[in-house]
Protein backbone atom coordinates (compact mmCIF):
# COMPACT_ATOMS: atom_id res chain seq x y z
CA UNK A 1 0.00 0.00 0.00
CA UNK A 2 2.65 2.20 0.75
CA UNK A 3 4.32 1.70 -2.70
CA UNK A 4 1.07 2.24 -4.04
CA UNK A 5 1.04 6.10 -2.64
CA UNK A 6 4.46 6.40 -3.39
CA UNK A 7 4.06 5.76 -6.61
CA UNK A 8 0.98 7.90 -7.12
CA UNK A 9 3.05 10.44 -5.31
CA UNK A 10 5.86 10.40 -7.95
CA UNK A 11 3.70 10.64 -11.07
CA UNK A 12 1.84 13.63 -9.54
CA UNK A 13 5.48 15.12 -8.60
CA UNK A 14 6.03 14.17 -12.39
CA UNK A 15 3.06 16.10 -13.72
CA UNK A 16 3.49 19.09 -11.65
CA UNK A 17 7.17 19.52 -12.45
CA UNK A 18 5.90 19.25 -16.63
CA UNK A 19 3.61 21.58 -16.02
CA UNK A 20 5.79 24.24 -14.11
CA UNK A 21 8.34 23.49 -16.95
CA UNK A 22 6.01 25.22 -19.34
CA UNK A 23 4.95 28.69 -18.62
CA UNK A 24 8.22 29.92 -20.50
CA UNK A 25 5.54 29.20 -23.32
CA UNK A 26 3.15 31.49 -22.40
CA UNK A 27 6.16 34.10 -21.93
CA UNK A 28 7.12 33.27 -25.74
CA UNK A 29 4.06 32.87 -27.31
CA UNK A 30 2.66 36.43 -26.17
CA UNK A 31 5.42 38.73 -26.53
CA UNK A 32 3.24 41.81 -26.49
CA UNK A 33 2.19 41.10 -22.80
CA UNK A 34 4.31 42.94 -20.42
CA UNK A 35 6.14 40.74 -17.92
CA UNK A 36 4.80 42.55 -14.97
CA UNK A 37 1.48 41.78 -16.31
CA UNK A 38 1.82 38.25 -16.27
CA UNK A 39 3.69 38.37 -12.90
CA UNK A 40 0.75 40.76 -11.14
CA UNK A 41 -1.81 37.63 -12.38
CA UNK A 42 0.25 35.17 -10.52
CA UNK A 43 0.28 37.08 -7.86
CA UNK A 44 -3.70 37.86 -7.53
CA UNK A 45 -4.67 34.88 -8.49
CA UNK A 46 -2.43 33.19 -5.77
CA UNK A 47 -3.95 35.54 -3.11
CA UNK A 48 -7.24 34.79 -3.82
CA UNK A 49 -6.76 30.56 -3.96
CA UNK A 50 -4.45 30.69 -0.68
CA UNK A 51 -7.19 32.86 1.44
CA UNK A 52 -9.88 30.54 0.44
CA UNK A 53 -6.99 27.53 1.50
CA UNK A 54 -6.56 29.56 4.44
CA UNK A 55 -9.81 30.38 5.26
CA UNK A 56 -11.07 27.36 6.75
CA UNK A 57 -7.44 27.06 9.57
CA UNK A 58 -7.89 30.51 10.50
CA UNK A 59 -5.34 33.59 10.63
CA UNK A 60 -3.74 33.86 13.88
CA UNK A 61 -2.65 37.25 15.09
CA UNK A 62 1.11 38.27 13.57
CA UNK A 63 3.71 39.31 15.52
CA UNK A 64 6.75 41.60 14.82
CA UNK A 65 8.85 38.92 13.68
CA UNK A 66 6.36 37.36 11.53
CA UNK A 67 5.60 40.56 9.26
CA UNK A 68 8.79 41.09 8.84
CA UNK A 69 9.39 37.51 7.56
CA UNK A 70 6.59 38.00 5.42
CA UNK A 71 7.72 41.36 3.48
CA UNK A 72 10.91 39.98 3.19
CA UNK A 73 9.61 36.50 1.80
CA UNK A 74 7.02 38.74 -0.17
CA UNK A 75 9.82 40.93 -1.99
CA UNK A 76 12.25 37.17 -2.60
CA UNK A 77 9.35 36.09 -4.45
CA UNK A 78 8.57 39.09 -6.58
CA UNK A 79 12.51 39.14 -7.52
CA UNK A 80 12.86 35.49 -8.35
CA UNK A 81 9.68 35.11 -10.78
CA UNK A 82 10.53 38.78 -12.36
CA UNK A 83 14.10 37.78 -12.70
CA UNK A 84 13.31 33.74 -13.78
CA UNK A 85 10.61 35.42 -16.25
CA UNK A 86 12.80 38.32 -17.69
CA UNK A 87 15.49 35.74 -18.55
CA UNK A 88 13.43 33.42 -20.04
CA UNK A 89 12.69 35.93 -22.86
CA UNK A 90 16.17 37.65 -22.93
CA UNK A 91 17.73 33.89 -23.62
CA UNK A 92 17.09 30.75 -24.53
CA UNK A 93 14.64 28.31 -22.86
CA UNK A 94 17.35 25.55 -22.24
CA UNK A 95 19.95 29.00 -20.65
CA UNK A 96 17.40 29.90 -18.03
CA UNK A 97 16.38 26.38 -17.21
CA UNK A 98 19.67 25.22 -16.82
CA UNK A 99 21.27 28.35 -15.26
CA UNK A 100 18.08 28.29 -12.57
CA UNK A 101 19.34 24.83 -11.45
CA UNK A 102 22.31 27.54 -9.60
CA UNK A 103 19.56 27.13 -6.71
CA UNK A 104 21.64 24.12 -5.13
CA UNK A 105 24.77 26.17 -5.58
CA UNK A 106 23.87 29.29 -3.31
CA UNK A 107 21.74 27.03 -0.47
CA UNK A 108 25.72 25.50 -0.08
CA UNK A 109 26.42 28.71 0.90
CA UNK A 110 23.56 30.17 2.34
CA UNK A 111 22.40 27.18 4.63
CA UNK A 112 25.38 27.16 7.08
CA UNK A 113 24.10 30.73 7.83
CA UNK A 114 20.83 30.38 8.17
CA UNK A 115 19.81 27.00 8.77
CA UNK A 116 23.16 25.92 10.49
CA UNK A 117 23.30 22.82 8.69
CA UNK A 118 27.23 21.81 7.88
CA UNK A 119 28.23 21.34 4.47
CA UNK A 120 29.69 17.49 4.11
CA UNK A 121 32.34 16.85 1.61
CA UNK A 122 29.98 15.83 -1.01
CA UNK A 123 28.24 18.78 -1.36
CA UNK A 124 31.43 20.33 -2.13
CA UNK A 125 31.93 18.07 -4.85
CA UNK A 126 28.30 18.85 -6.21
CA UNK A 127 29.24 22.53 -6.11
CA UNK A 128 32.32 21.79 -7.61
CA UNK A 129 30.44 20.19 -10.78
CA UNK A 130 27.42 22.82 -10.68
CA UNK A 131 29.44 26.06 -10.67
CA UNK A 132 31.49 24.15 -13.86
CA UNK A 133 28.26 23.58 -15.03
CA UNK A 134 27.42 27.95 -14.83
CA UNK A 135 30.94 28.44 -16.47
CA UNK A 136 30.19 26.45 -19.42
CA UNK A 137 26.68 28.33 -20.01
CA UNK A 138 28.46 31.83 -19.54
CA UNK A 139 31.37 30.87 -22.13
CA UNK A 140 28.17 30.47 -24.41
CA UNK A 141 27.01 33.81 -23.15
CA UNK A 142 30.21 35.55 -24.04
CA UNK A 143 30.34 34.21 -27.37
CA UNK A 144 27.26 35.38 -28.84
CA UNK A 145 27.17 38.64 -30.93
CA UNK A 146 24.97 40.43 -28.45
CA UNK A 147 24.71 40.66 -24.63
CA UNK A 148 20.82 39.09 -24.55
CA UNK A 149 22.45 35.70 -23.72
CA UNK A 150 24.88 36.70 -21.13
CA UNK A 151 22.06 38.88 -19.92
CA UNK A 152 19.31 36.37 -19.74
CA UNK A 153 22.00 33.90 -17.65
CA UNK A 154 22.78 36.75 -15.27
CA UNK A 155 19.21 36.59 -14.57
CA UNK A 156 18.56 33.16 -14.57
CA UNK A 157 21.14 32.87 -11.95
CA UNK A 158 19.94 35.57 -9.98
CA UNK A 159 17.03 34.07 -9.63
CA UNK A 160 18.12 30.68 -8.26
CA UNK A 161 20.15 33.30 -5.62
CA UNK A 162 16.23 34.35 -4.95
CA UNK A 163 15.13 31.00 -4.80
CA UNK A 164 17.71 30.11 -2.48
CA UNK A 165 16.47 32.60 -0.26
CA UNK A 166 13.09 31.63 -0.45
CA UNK A 167 13.57 28.06 0.44
CA UNK A 168 15.27 29.11 3.63
CA UNK A 169 12.32 31.38 4.52
CA UNK A 170 9.96 28.89 3.84
CA UNK A 171 11.70 27.22 6.56
CA UNK A 172 12.02 29.84 8.84
CA UNK A 173 8.13 31.25 8.55
CA UNK A 174 6.06 28.29 8.90
CA UNK A 175 5.45 27.43 12.15
CA UNK A 176 1.99 24.96 12.73
CA UNK A 177 1.77 25.21 17.00
CA UNK A 178 1.23 29.12 16.23
CA UNK A 179 -0.95 28.61 12.95
CA UNK A 180 1.05 29.60 10.58
CA UNK A 181 0.75 27.21 8.30
CA UNK A 182 1.70 26.88 4.79
CA UNK A 183 -1.50 28.17 3.26
CA UNK A 184 -1.55 31.15 5.88
CA UNK A 185 1.85 32.00 5.09
CA UNK A 186 1.49 31.64 1.30
CA UNK A 187 -1.87 33.77 1.28
CA UNK A 188 0.46 36.72 3.25
CA UNK A 189 3.06 36.14 0.60
CA UNK A 190 0.74 36.87 -2.22
CA UNK A 191 -1.21 39.64 -0.60
CA UNK A 192 1.52 41.53 -0.09
CA UNK A 193 3.56 40.88 -3.61
CA UNK A 194 0.15 42.10 -4.97
CA UNK A 195 0.21 45.46 -3.03
CA UNK A 196 3.87 45.91 -3.75
CA UNK A 197 3.37 45.36 -7.54
CA UNK A 198 0.42 47.85 -8.35
CA UNK A 199 1.90 50.84 -8.24
CA UNK A 200 4.07 49.84 -10.99
CA UNK A 201 1.28 47.45 -12.58
CA UNK A 202 -1.15 50.82 -13.15
CA UNK A 203 2.24 53.55 -14.17
CA UNK A 204 3.70 51.04 -16.36
CA UNK A 205 2.45 48.30 -18.25
CA UNK A 206 -1.61 48.24 -17.51
CA UNK A 207 -1.95 50.62 -20.68
CA UNK A 208 0.04 48.19 -22.83
CA UNK A 209 -2.73 45.18 -21.82
CA UNK A 210 -4.91 44.73 -24.07
CA UNK A 211 -9.01 42.97 -23.88
CA UNK A 212 -7.24 39.95 -25.84
CA UNK A 213 -4.74 39.36 -23.38
CA UNK A 214 -6.86 38.83 -20.76
CA UNK A 215 -7.58 34.98 -21.44
CA UNK A 216 -4.14 34.63 -21.35
CA UNK A 217 -3.12 36.32 -18.45
CA UNK A 218 -5.92 34.68 -16.62
CA UNK A 219 -5.55 30.99 -18.13
CA UNK A 220 -1.51 31.01 -16.89
CA UNK A 221 -2.09 32.27 -13.20
CA UNK A 222 -5.11 29.54 -13.12
CA UNK A 223 -2.49 26.75 -14.31
CA UNK A 224 0.33 27.71 -12.65
CA UNK A 225 -0.87 29.11 -9.00
CA UNK A 226 -3.78 27.01 -8.48
CA UNK A 227 -3.29 23.27 -10.90
CA UNK A 228 0.77 22.67 -11.12
CA UNK A 229 1.27 24.00 -7.40
CA UNK A 230 -1.97 21.73 -6.02
CA UNK A 231 -0.81 19.19 -7.76
CA UNK A 232 3.03 19.69 -6.74
CA UNK A 233 2.05 20.06 -2.92
CA UNK A 234 -0.03 16.99 -3.01
CA UNK A 235 2.72 14.99 -4.75
CA UNK A 236 5.43 15.81 -2.39
CA UNK A 237 2.85 14.24 0.92
CA UNK A 238 2.66 11.11 -1.05
CA UNK A 239 6.32 10.51 -2.87
CA UNK A 240 9.35 9.60 -0.89
CA UNK A 241 11.59 12.78 0.06
CA UNK A 242 14.57 11.20 -2.14
CA UNK A 243 12.29 10.65 -5.00
CA UNK A 244 10.93 14.20 -4.60
CA UNK A 245 14.29 15.96 -4.50
CA UNK A 246 15.51 13.47 -7.78
CA UNK A 247 12.36 14.12 -9.62
CA UNK A 248 12.00 18.06 -9.61
CA UNK A 249 15.62 18.22 -11.03
CA UNK A 250 13.94 17.11 -14.30
CA UNK A 251 12.44 20.75 -14.88
CA UNK A 252 15.49 21.86 -16.98
CA UNK A 253 14.67 19.14 -19.38
CA UNK A 254 10.76 19.07 -19.73
CA UNK A 255 11.51 23.04 -19.92
CA UNK A 256 13.87 22.49 -23.32
CA UNK A 257 11.63 19.56 -24.85
CA UNK A 258 8.99 22.12 -24.48
CA UNK A 259 10.90 24.91 -26.06
CA UNK A 260 11.95 21.98 -29.02
CA UNK A 261 8.76 20.98 -29.69
CA UNK A 262 6.37 24.41 -29.38
CA UNK A 263 8.99 26.85 -29.96
CA UNK A 264 11.50 25.29 -32.55
CA UNK A 265 14.58 25.96 -30.38
CA UNK A 266 16.69 23.46 -30.49
CA UNK A 267 19.43 23.14 -27.40
CA UNK A 268 23.51 23.96 -27.83
CA UNK A 269 25.84 21.69 -27.20
CA UNK A 270 27.42 24.28 -24.46
CA UNK A 271 23.53 24.10 -23.20
CA UNK A 272 23.24 20.11 -23.05
CA UNK A 273 27.10 20.15 -21.15
CA UNK A 274 26.16 22.39 -18.77
CA UNK A 275 22.39 21.37 -17.79
CA UNK A 276 24.34 17.52 -17.12
CA UNK A 277 27.17 19.21 -14.83
CA UNK A 278 24.19 21.10 -12.94
CA UNK A 279 21.56 18.54 -12.57
CA UNK A 280 23.33 15.72 -12.73
CA UNK A 281 25.36 17.26 -9.39
CA UNK A 282 22.31 17.33 -7.95
CA UNK A 283 20.70 14.18 -8.88
CA UNK A 284 24.14 12.98 -7.38
CA UNK A 285 23.89 14.31 -4.34
CA UNK A 286 20.41 13.58 -3.40
CA UNK A 287 21.45 9.56 -3.92
CA UNK A 288 24.70 10.30 -1.99
CA UNK A 289 22.65 11.95 0.90
CA UNK A 290 20.70 8.93 1.48
CA UNK A 291 22.89 6.50 0.48
CA UNK A 292 22.36 4.81 -2.66
CA UNK A 293 25.74 4.84 -4.17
Amino acid sequence: MQRVKSLEGDVLVIAATAMIASYPLFLRLFPTIPTLSFLMAFQVVGAITFFLSALSQGFPRLARRDILLLIALAIVAIGHDLALFMAYRLTTVANTAIAHQSISIFLLFLAPFFLKERIHRDEYIALAFAFAGIVVLYCRGVGMDGMSDFAGISLAILSGLFFAFLFILYRVIPNEGRGLTISVVNFWRYIISTAMLLPFVFSTSSAHVGRADIVPLICFALFFAVIASGIHHVGLHKSRPLHASILGKTEPVFAIVFALLFLHEAPAICAIAGGILITGSGVWLALRTRGKL
